[in-house]
């Protein structure tokens, strides 16, 4: 009986909880409220978001969108390469 409950110790000692359910990627609407239109820059969202679909226009501007499955953000930067708009839908 007593080497039943010392192999129990022991074993429950080995024992691990289960890992930590991963958080849940933010939303994109959340992301868009955490940068700044007028003072973000593209480099900033970059190292934030990472690349997204680009598209250059032959004025300077640059639309960026990001896609999850409910939801898309779009961001307007100026020639300077500042934040101008954004928009999630």
């Amino acid at each position: 009986m007593r080497l039943l409950l010392i192999a129990c110790a022991l074993l429950a000692g080995c024992a691990t909880p289960p890992p930590p359910k991963p958080a849940a990627a933010p939303s994109l609407r959340e992301i868009s409220s955490a940068l700044s239109v007028g003072s973000s820059t593209k480099s900033e969202v970059r190292a934030a978001l990472g690349e997204g679909t680009v598209v250059n226009f032959d004025s300077g501007y640059e639309v960026w969108v990001y896609r999850q499955p409910s939801e898309e953000l779009v961001l307007l930067f100026e020639p300077s390469g500042i934040l101008s708009k954004t928009r999630v839908r």
